[in-house]
């Protein structure tokens, strides 16, 4: 699962991320924060994300500089990935590792991060449609 989470959040990092409706929820909160992994949603199934540890939770954060990482809690140790970043309203560019994205916010509010990626969730070699939820402490 370990390893699953980690090209979960790297997908989500490098990957381009699906638009969402114009008519759907809020993508205008502030994006600057720690953003713990909650939940994914593929093919109409909510997976609890379930792996944290007692020591601490893996989470995203965002910095107000532009520049962000991503962390795995591993062993009660902080393995993490830096990233840069830049927002215009609902779009989002991550550079990561010499890869750069542009992506889509599906939703953004004072609690709630979501996005939607396309990645082989699954490990059958098939992409799957995968909306990641991130709740802000």
């Amino acid at each position: 699962m370990k390893v699953l989470k980690l090209s979960a959040v790297i997908a989500t990092s490098i990957l381009v991320f699906s638009c969402s409706s114009d008519d759907g929820p809020s993508t205008s909160g502030e994006l600057t924060g720690k953003w713990y992994n909650k939940e994914y949603k593929v093919a109409g199934q909510t997976i609890p994300y379930d792996d944290h540890e007692e020591c601490g939770k893996d989470y995203i954060q965002f910095n107000s500089n532009g520049t962000g990482r991503s962390v795995d809690v591993w062993d009660c140790e902080e393995d993490s990935e830096n990233f840069t970043y830049t927002k215009t309203s609902n779009s989002i560019t991550i550079t990561m590792g010499g890869e750069s994205a542009t992506a889509q916010i599906v939703e953004l509010s004072s609690s709630t991060l979501r996005v939607k990626v396309n990645y082989d969730f699954d490990g059958d070699g098939d992409d799957e449609s995968v909306i990641e939820v991130y709740t802000r402490s």
